[in-house]
């Protein structure tokens, strides 16, 4: 019978629970885990919109491309990839949309600037980051694009 009951105190010894010290420093362990990957990761969404933003703006200049070769001309402005103008109404060709209203604006919302330039021979299409408003680095950094 003596032993089962040193058996018994064995068992009882190699079950025992985890003690406030191995609970905080496995706690810490996780806490420091958490703010490394949460600094990897917060943050990088902003880069990683501004990124989606340019191949955005890069479909649009597939987009005016393919309206030039089709007119002949460049858009007016970036509302005729989407609708006819007076122009292409007058020609009587067939119009056919090359955009959505929504792909008319960058990936914040705003609507991207599109200028002619040289006589309507040249364009630049821009968006104006996340602010919004002109200037800025990193997310907030105005893009422009030519042909």
């Amino acid at each position: 019978m003596k032993n089962t009951s040193s058996e018994a105190l064995l068992s009882l010894e190699s079950e025992r629970g985890m003690t406030l010290v191995e609970l905080l420093v496995v706690i810490v362990l996780i806490s420091l885990i958490a703010v490394v990957v949460g600094k990897n990761v917060i943050g990088k969404s902003e880069g990683a919109k501004a990124d989606l933003n340019v191949v955005r703006m890069n479909d649009i200049k597939q987009y005016i491309g393919q309206y030039r070769l089709k007119y002949n001309t460049y858009p007016t402005q970036l509302s005729d990839l989407t609708s006819p103008n007076a122009d292409v109404k007058k020609s009587g060709q067939i119009f056919t949309s090359l955009a959505s209203e929504e792909e008319l604006k960058d990936i914040w919302g705003f609507p991207y600037i599109y200028k002619l330039s040289n006589g309507g021979r040249s364009y630049t299409l821009s968006s104006l980051g996340s602010d919004g408003i002109e200037g800025g680095e990193g997310a907030n950094q105005d893009v422009t694009i030519q042909p």
